[in-house]
């Protein structure tokens, strides 16, 4: 899940920095900040492996962050939007919930595999 949550990182940096070269507007770099963000998580829990589950746990929370800030902007006013604008908090959305939903699924079938781990021990 490590390299996965990094990939989602480098293609969010791309997204904001991408945006913001086509815009010069400062707030085109949100993806790449929230894209930061999951990189240094991700940059730590390869460096750390005592602190790997609690890392990964932080980065399913700034993914969920970053899927709820475009979320909530797109209801409130996508219809003023540029199609820029429009365009990058689609994919935020898109690759923030992508890597919660797919870190959630890891969460819960990392959590089956030591039941049934422990259920065949005893």
């Amino acid at each position: 899940m490590i390299k996965i949550t990094i990939v989602f990182a480098v293609l969010l940096i791309a997204l904001g920095v991408g945006a913001f070269v086509s815009s010069a507007s400062p707030t085109a770099l949100v993806p790449a900040y929230v894209g930061g963000a999951l990189l240094l998580v991700g940059g730590f829990a390869l460096g750390f492996a005592s602190a790997r589950k609690h890392l990964m746990h932080v980065a399913v929370i700034v993914a969920l962050l970053g899927a709820l800030a475009p979320a909530a902007v797109l209801v409130i006013r996508a219809a003023q939007m540029s199609p820029l604008a429009l365009t990058v908090n689609v994919g935020m959305l898109a690759l923030c919930a992508t890597l919660a939903v797919l870190q959630i699924r890891s969460f819960v079938q990392t959590r089956r595999d030591r039941a049934a781990a422990a259920s065949a021990k005893g």
